[in-house]
């Protein structure tokens, strides 16, 4: 993963992919735009699309995190995420 592609993940995510690449992860993969070819490339890549808004343009995915690198070389791939439960006031 090239420096300019890292900003996408954030360190505490990247260091957790390199201790166990073949963990299964759940991640937002936020986006430019949602299309065919872009729910093409993540299944390629190795990930299972669960959910995806359009709204704000993201998906909810599931996979070894070793499938990331080559999706983070993706100029519409804008910012990877862990997910999680989301909790209100």
């Amino acid at each position: 993963m090239s420096d300019a592609d890292q900003h996408k993940i954030p360190l505490a995510l990247q260091r957790q992919m390199a201790a166990a690449p073949g963990d299964t992860m759940y991640l937002l993969f936020h986006v430019s735009e949602i299309g065919p070819e872009q729910f093409a490339a993540i299944e390629r890549a190795g990930y299972v699309v669960r959910h995806q808004t359009s709204i704000v343009p993201c998906y909810a995915v599931s996979g070894p995190g070793r499938g990331l690198g080559a999706l983070v070389k993706e100029a519409w791939l804008v910012r990877v995420e862990e997910d999680g439960a989301v909790e209100t006031m």
